[in-house]
Protein backbone atom coordinates (compact mmCIF):
# COMPACT_ATOMS: atom_id res chain seq x y z
CA UNK A 1 0.00 0.00 0.00
CA UNK A 2 1.13 3.38 -1.09
CA UNK A 3 2.07 5.52 2.15
CA UNK A 4 0.04 8.63 0.72
CA UNK A 5 -3.00 6.38 -0.22
CA UNK A 6 -3.38 4.99 3.67
CA UNK A 7 -2.82 8.39 5.27
CA UNK A 8 -5.36 10.32 3.73
CA UNK A 9 -7.68 7.47 4.21
CA UNK A 10 -7.28 6.90 7.40
CA UNK A 11 -7.51 10.37 8.85
CA UNK A 12 -10.91 10.17 6.82
CA UNK A 13 -12.14 7.59 8.64
CA UNK A 14 -11.05 8.38 12.26
CA UNK A 15 -12.83 12.02 11.45
CA UNK A 16 -16.09 10.09 9.67
CA UNK A 17 -16.51 7.07 11.54
CA UNK A 18 -16.74 9.19 15.03
CA UNK A 19 -19.23 11.25 13.60
CA UNK A 20 -21.21 8.00 12.42
CA UNK A 21 -20.92 6.35 15.97
CA UNK A 22 -23.30 7.04 18.90
CA UNK A 23 -20.92 6.39 21.20
CA UNK A 24 -19.50 9.95 21.09
CA UNK A 25 -21.76 12.28 22.95
CA UNK A 26 -24.80 11.28 24.87
CA UNK A 27 -28.26 11.94 23.41
CA UNK A 28 -31.33 13.14 25.33
CA UNK A 29 -34.89 13.41 23.48
CA UNK A 30 -37.84 15.36 25.24
CA UNK A 31 -41.33 15.13 23.02
CA UNK A 32 -43.83 16.97 25.31
CA UNK A 33 -46.53 19.77 25.04
CA UNK A 34 -46.43 23.26 26.82
CA UNK A 35 -49.76 24.63 28.08
CA UNK A 36 -50.49 28.29 27.05
CA UNK A 37 -49.12 30.41 29.57
CA UNK A 38 -46.57 27.99 31.36
CA UNK A 39 -43.00 26.34 30.74
CA UNK A 40 -41.46 22.83 30.89
CA UNK A 41 -37.77 22.17 31.34
CA UNK A 42 -35.30 19.44 30.53
CA UNK A 43 -32.89 18.57 33.08
CA UNK A 44 -29.12 17.60 32.07
CA UNK A 45 -27.28 15.87 34.68
CA UNK A 46 -23.61 15.57 35.13
CA UNK A 47 -22.21 17.70 32.14
CA UNK A 48 -18.73 17.53 32.32
CA UNK A 49 -16.84 20.70 32.11
CA UNK A 50 -16.16 21.79 28.41
CA UNK A 51 -18.40 19.42 27.25
CA UNK A 52 -20.48 20.72 23.71
CA UNK A 53 -24.20 20.85 23.95
CA UNK A 54 -25.93 21.07 21.24
CA UNK A 55 -29.43 21.64 20.93
CA UNK A 56 -32.23 20.71 18.59
CA UNK A 57 -35.79 22.12 18.96
CA UNK A 58 -38.67 21.37 16.92
CA UNK A 59 -41.77 23.24 17.79
CA UNK A 60 -45.49 23.80 16.60
CA UNK A 61 -45.25 27.75 17.24
CA UNK A 62 -44.08 30.06 18.68
CA UNK A 63 -41.56 29.36 21.73
CA UNK A 64 -38.94 30.88 23.98
CA UNK A 65 -36.23 28.80 24.68
CA UNK A 66 -33.15 29.08 27.18
CA UNK A 67 -30.29 27.25 28.26
CA UNK A 68 -29.06 28.08 31.57
CA UNK A 69 -26.99 26.54 34.56
CA UNK A 70 -28.42 25.72 37.86
CA UNK A 71 -28.03 28.74 39.76
CA UNK A 72 -29.97 30.53 36.51
CA UNK A 73 -32.62 27.86 36.63
CA UNK A 74 -33.48 28.45 40.73
CA UNK A 75 -33.70 32.15 39.47
CA UNK A 76 -36.58 31.69 36.83
CA UNK A 77 -37.95 33.25 35.19
CA UNK A 78 -35.11 35.92 36.73
CA UNK A 79 -32.21 34.77 34.27
CA UNK A 80 -29.29 37.34 34.35
CA UNK A 81 -26.78 35.07 32.43
CA UNK A 82 -28.16 32.29 30.15
CA UNK A 83 -25.83 30.45 28.12
CA UNK A 84 -27.84 30.74 25.35
CA UNK A 85 -31.56 32.86 24.60
CA UNK A 86 -33.99 32.52 21.54
CA UNK A 87 -37.17 32.22 20.34
CA UNK A 88 -38.73 30.27 17.40
CA UNK A 89 -41.84 28.78 15.61
CA UNK A 90 -40.60 26.19 13.80
CA UNK A 91 -36.72 24.84 14.37
CA UNK A 92 -33.72 26.07 16.43
CA UNK A 93 -30.45 24.44 16.54
CA UNK A 94 -27.29 25.93 18.88
CA UNK A 95 -24.34 25.02 20.78
CA UNK A 96 -22.61 25.79 23.56
CA UNK A 97 -19.82 24.25 25.63
CA UNK A 98 -20.49 24.52 29.18
CA UNK A 99 -18.28 26.25 31.22
CA UNK A 100 -18.15 24.05 34.72
CA UNK A 101 -19.11 20.16 35.68
CA UNK A 102 -22.70 20.68 36.53
CA UNK A 103 -26.44 20.13 35.66
CA UNK A 104 -27.83 22.02 33.25
CA UNK A 105 -31.40 23.23 31.61
CA UNK A 106 -33.39 23.33 28.46
CA UNK A 107 -36.39 25.61 29.44
CA UNK A 108 -39.40 25.94 27.41
CA UNK A 109 -41.17 28.76 27.84
CA UNK A 110 -44.85 29.67 26.92
CA UNK A 111 -45.98 31.93 29.39
CA UNK A 112 -46.17 34.48 26.73
CA UNK A 113 -48.21 32.25 24.59
CA UNK A 114 -52.23 31.75 24.16
CA UNK A 115 -52.28 28.20 22.85
CA UNK A 116 -50.20 24.61 23.73
CA UNK A 117 -47.06 24.26 21.88
CA UNK A 118 -45.74 20.83 21.03
CA UNK A 119 -41.75 20.30 21.04
CA UNK A 120 -39.18 18.13 20.83
CA UNK A 121 -36.11 18.74 22.17
CA UNK A 122 -32.89 16.43 21.20
CA UNK A 123 -29.63 17.24 23.28
CA UNK A 124 -26.34 16.06 22.37
CA UNK A 125 -23.45 16.20 24.45
CA UNK A 126 -20.12 15.59 23.41
CA UNK A 127 -17.33 15.76 24.99
CA UNK A 128 -14.05 18.04 24.45
CA UNK A 129 -12.06 15.06 23.26
CA UNK A 130 -14.21 14.14 21.13
CA UNK A 131 -14.57 17.50 19.66
CA UNK A 132 -10.25 17.71 19.97
CA UNK A 133 -10.18 14.25 18.10
CA UNK A 134 -12.40 15.09 15.34
CA UNK A 135 -10.02 18.41 14.90
CA UNK A 136 -7.64 16.30 14.48
CA UNK A 137 -8.52 14.13 11.84
CA UNK A 138 -9.46 17.07 9.72
CA UNK A 139 -5.99 18.69 9.79
CA UNK A 140 -4.80 15.52 9.27
CA UNK A 141 -6.54 15.17 6.80
CA UNK A 142 -6.54 18.19 4.93
CA UNK A 143 -2.81 17.75 5.60
CA UNK A 144 -2.58 14.57 3.36
CA UNK A 145 -4.60 15.93 0.68
CA UNK A 146 -2.52 18.47 -0.13
CA UNK A 147 0.29 16.15 -0.45
CA UNK A 148 -1.76 14.37 -3.32
CA UNK A 149 -3.33 17.30 -5.19
CA UNK A 150 -2.55 21.13 -5.64
CA UNK A 151 -5.43 23.60 -4.98
CA UNK A 152 -6.28 26.54 -3.08
CA UNK A 153 -6.92 25.99 0.37
CA UNK A 154 -10.07 25.44 1.92
CA UNK A 155 -12.03 24.01 5.06
CA UNK A 156 -13.81 21.14 6.07
CA UNK A 157 -15.86 21.35 9.07
CA UNK A 158 -18.31 18.96 10.86
CA UNK A 159 -20.71 21.19 12.88
CA UNK A 160 -23.90 21.14 13.72
CA UNK A 161 -26.20 22.92 11.35
CA UNK A 162 -30.25 22.12 12.49
CA UNK A 163 -30.78 19.87 9.13
CA UNK A 164 -28.86 16.77 8.05
CA UNK A 165 -26.95 18.09 5.21
CA UNK A 166 -23.80 17.90 3.47
CA UNK A 167 -22.62 20.50 0.96
CA UNK A 168 -19.55 22.14 -0.38
CA UNK A 169 -19.17 25.81 -1.53
CA UNK A 170 -16.99 28.94 -1.16
CA UNK A 171 -16.80 28.70 2.77
CA UNK A 172 -15.71 25.01 2.11
CA UNK A 173 -17.06 21.37 2.70
CA UNK A 174 -19.63 21.28 5.73
CA UNK A 175 -20.52 17.54 7.20
CA UNK A 176 -23.25 18.65 9.73
CA UNK A 177 -23.71 16.19 12.54
CA UNK A 178 -27.83 16.10 12.02
CA UNK A 179 -26.25 14.34 8.51
CA UNK A 180 -24.62 11.57 10.46
CA UNK A 181 -27.29 11.57 13.20
CA UNK A 182 -29.25 10.24 10.30
CA UNK A 183 -27.69 8.05 8.39
CA UNK A 184 -26.81 5.88 11.78
CA UNK A 185 -30.47 5.81 12.73
CA UNK A 186 -31.56 4.49 9.40
CA UNK A 187 -28.70 1.91 9.03
CA UNK A 188 -27.86 1.04 12.50
CA UNK A 189 -24.39 -0.07 11.67
CA UNK A 190 -21.01 2.54 12.32
CA UNK A 191 -19.49 1.06 9.54
CA UNK A 192 -21.98 1.29 6.51
CA UNK A 193 -22.53 4.86 8.07
CA UNK A 194 -18.90 5.40 7.79
CA UNK A 195 -18.32 4.39 4.51
CA UNK A 196 -22.09 6.31 3.24
CA UNK A 197 -19.97 9.47 4.88
CA UNK A 198 -16.32 8.96 3.57
CA UNK A 199 -18.29 8.84 0.08
CA UNK A 200 -20.03 12.01 0.71
CA UNK A 201 -16.81 13.82 1.64
CA UNK A 202 -15.40 12.32 -1.46
CA UNK A 203 -18.39 13.58 -3.36
CA UNK A 204 -18.13 17.29 -1.72
CA UNK A 205 -14.32 17.30 -2.81
CA UNK A 206 -15.19 16.53 -6.30
CA UNK A 207 -17.42 19.68 -6.41
CA UNK A 208 -14.73 21.64 -4.54
CA UNK A 209 -11.65 20.37 -6.16
CA UNK A 210 -13.30 20.82 -10.02
CA UNK A 211 -15.00 24.13 -9.79
CA UNK A 212 -11.36 25.20 -8.25
CA UNK A 213 -9.82 23.40 -11.74
CA UNK A 214 -12.18 25.11 -13.93
CA UNK A 215 -13.75 21.59 -14.93
CA UNK A 216 -16.98 22.39 -17.01
CA UNK A 217 -19.70 20.14 -15.14
CA UNK A 218 -17.89 20.18 -11.46
CA UNK A 219 -21.91 21.45 -9.99
CA UNK A 220 -23.26 18.29 -11.88
CA UNK A 221 -24.17 15.56 -9.40
CA UNK A 222 -23.47 12.63 -11.36
CA UNK A 223 -20.00 13.68 -11.98
CA UNK A 224 -19.35 14.29 -8.32
CA UNK A 225 -20.34 10.79 -7.84
CA UNK A 226 -18.04 8.86 -10.54
CA UNK A 227 -15.23 11.56 -9.14
CA UNK A 228 -15.33 10.40 -5.99
CA UNK A 229 -15.44 6.86 -7.54
CA UNK A 230 -12.61 7.17 -9.41
CA UNK A 231 -10.08 8.72 -6.60
CA UNK A 232 -11.93 6.68 -3.72
CA UNK A 233 -10.75 3.73 -5.79
CA UNK A 234 -7.22 5.04 -6.78
CA UNK A 235 -6.64 5.74 -3.56
CA UNK A 236 -7.31 1.75 -2.69
CA UNK A 237 -10.76 2.21 -1.29
CA UNK A 238 -12.34 -0.19 -4.17
CA UNK A 239 -13.98 -2.79 -1.50
CA UNK A 240 -15.46 -0.04 0.17
CA UNK A 241 -16.93 1.62 -2.87
CA UNK A 242 -18.75 -1.74 -4.31
CA UNK A 243 -20.12 -2.52 -0.11
CA UNK A 244 -21.96 0.60 0.03
CA UNK A 245 -23.49 0.76 -3.35
CA UNK A 246 -24.04 -2.68 -3.46
CA UNK A 247 -25.63 -2.22 -0.21
CA UNK A 248 -27.87 0.90 -1.26
CA UNK A 249 -29.02 -1.09 -4.87
CA UNK A 250 -29.96 -4.21 -2.78
CA UNK A 251 -31.92 -2.15 -0.10
CA UNK A 252 -34.39 0.37 -2.16
CA UNK A 253 -36.55 0.48 0.95
CA UNK A 254 -33.39 1.66 3.19
CA UNK A 255 -32.61 4.36 0.60
CA UNK A 256 -36.20 5.52 0.18
CA UNK A 257 -36.58 5.76 3.62
CA UNK A 258 -33.34 8.22 3.63
CA UNK A 259 -34.40 9.78 0.95
CA UNK A 260 -37.41 11.23 2.82
CA UNK A 261 -35.79 12.09 5.87
CA UNK A 262 -32.83 14.48 3.84
CA UNK A 263 -35.44 15.70 1.36
CA UNK A 264 -32.82 16.04 -1.15
CA UNK A 265 -31.86 13.69 -4.18
CA UNK A 266 -28.25 14.98 -3.99
CA UNK A 267 -26.83 13.20 -0.98
CA UNK A 268 -28.39 9.91 0.44
CA UNK A 269 -27.68 7.16 -1.90
CA UNK A 270 -30.72 6.36 -4.47
CA UNK A 271 -31.28 3.02 -5.92
CA UNK A 272 -30.26 4.58 -9.45
CA UNK A 273 -27.26 6.41 -8.11
CA UNK A 274 -25.93 3.25 -6.33
CA UNK A 275 -26.38 1.21 -9.72
CA UNK A 276 -24.46 4.07 -11.70
CA UNK A 277 -21.91 3.71 -8.88
CA UNK A 278 -21.50 -0.07 -9.46
CA UNK A 279 -20.98 0.08 -12.43
CA UNK A 280 -18.37 2.81 -12.74
CA UNK A 281 -16.76 0.92 -10.22
CA UNK A 282 -16.38 -2.40 -12.31
CA UNK A 283 -15.09 -0.64 -14.89
CA UNK A 284 -11.75 -1.33 -15.01
CA UNK A 285 -10.65 1.78 -17.21
CA UNK A 286 -12.43 4.09 -14.85
CA UNK A 287 -9.44 5.43 -12.84
CA UNK A 288 -7.26 5.95 -15.97
CA UNK A 289 -9.99 7.75 -17.88
CA UNK A 290 -10.17 10.38 -15.04
CA UNK A 291 -6.28 10.82 -15.00
CA UNK A 292 -6.27 13.70 -17.88
CA UNK A 293 -8.52 15.05 -15.40
CA UNK A 294 -6.31 14.78 -12.16
CA UNK A 295 -2.25 14.56 -13.34
CA UNK A 296 -1.96 18.37 -14.32
CA UNK A 297 -3.26 19.18 -10.46
CA UNK A 298 -1.21 16.22 -8.36
CA UNK A 299 1.66 17.19 -6.51
CA UNK A 300 4.99 16.41 -8.34
CA UNK A 301 6.38 14.41 -5.72
CA UNK A 302 3.71 11.86 -5.92
CA UNK A 303 3.55 12.03 -9.79
CA UNK A 304 7.34 10.81 -9.31
CA UNK A 305 6.44 8.26 -6.80
CA UNK A 306 3.77 6.87 -9.47
CA UNK A 307 6.74 6.52 -12.00
CA UNK A 308 9.29 4.64 -9.59
CA UNK A 309 6.16 2.49 -8.33
CA UNK A 310 3.32 2.91 -11.06
CA UNK A 311 -0.25 1.42 -10.28
CA UNK A 312 -2.39 -0.33 -12.76
CA UNK A 313 -4.16 3.00 -13.67
CA UNK A 314 -1.39 5.39 -13.66
CA UNK A 315 -0.71 6.77 -17.28
CA UNK A 316 3.05 6.58 -17.25
CA UNK A 317 3.35 8.87 -20.76
CA UNK A 318 0.74 11.99 -19.33
CA UNK A 319 2.99 12.04 -15.98
CA UNK A 320 5.97 11.92 -18.15
CA UNK A 321 5.10 14.92 -20.07
CA UNK A 322 3.41 16.65 -17.24
CA UNK A 323 6.86 16.83 -15.45
CA UNK A 324 8.09 17.58 -18.08
CA UNK A 325 6.55 20.80 -18.62
CA UNK A 326 6.97 21.69 -14.76
CA UNK A 327 10.93 21.80 -15.29
CA UNK A 328 10.80 24.15 -18.31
Amino acid sequence: MITWRAALVVGACTLLLAAASPAVADTATLTTDVAAGTWKALRLRNVAKGAILSVDVEVSGSLSVALVDLDNYRRFPAIDRPLFRGSTDTLLAFSITAPATGTYFVVLDNRAGNEPRAVEVTVRASSAKTTETTRAALDAFERDLKKIFVFEPFPIRVERCGAPQAFAGPAGIVLCTEYADKLYEALRDRAKAGDALLFTLFHELGHTLLAQWKYPFFADEDVADEFATAVMIMLGQHERVRAKAEFFAANPSIADAIAKVFRDDRHPLSPQRARNILRWAKDPELVRKWQPVLVPHMQSALLERLLQRPPSWADRQLIEKELAGRAR
